[in-house]
């Protein structure tokens, strides 16, 4: 029994190894995709929201947050205010945002919604859809 664990346990650990270096090799070679927060809203809430998309983005590999309208450049507006739906004593943030390649594209549309008091929920639901945006500009 013990001559067959060991090799067996030799197996995992060579195929672990294999995976781990392949991954790593997957991530250093990928382009992260150069993005803008862009905005119009005014209201408190808008700007709150574009200031935590502005620290999601930046906390990712695979996006870098831009300036300067290079080419390549994921552009993510908020193209009005975030407007709030009371529901009991808690409220629903809905949020509309466009997604286009400084190169002119455009790339979707999508609207969703989170709790005004967990406005991650709405950066994380942004940034999903970013990601799907973005393989569009590659």
């Amino acid at each position: 029994m013990q001559m067959i664990s060991r090799p067996l346990f030799l197996l995992t650990a060579i195929a672990a190894s294999i995976v781990t270096t392949a991954w790593k090799a997957g991530a250093a070679s990928a382009n992260p995709t150069l993005v803008e927060i862009w905005h119009v809203g005014d209201d408190a809430l808008s700007e709150r929201l574009a200031d935590k998309l502005d620290s999601g983005f930046g906390g990712l590999g695979d996006f870098i947050l831009s300036s300067g309208r290079k080419p390549g450049t994921l552009i993510v507006t908020i193209p009005k205010n975030i407007e709030l739906k009371s529901t009991g004593k808690r409220a629903r943030a809905h949020y509309t945002v466009l997604f286009t390649s400084i190169d002119g594209g455009n790339l979707g549309v999508r609207s969703g919604s989170c709790w005004e008091d967990d406005l991650a929920e709405c950066v994380a639901q942004i940034i999903k859809n970013a990601r799907i945006s973005a393989r569009k500009i590659h």
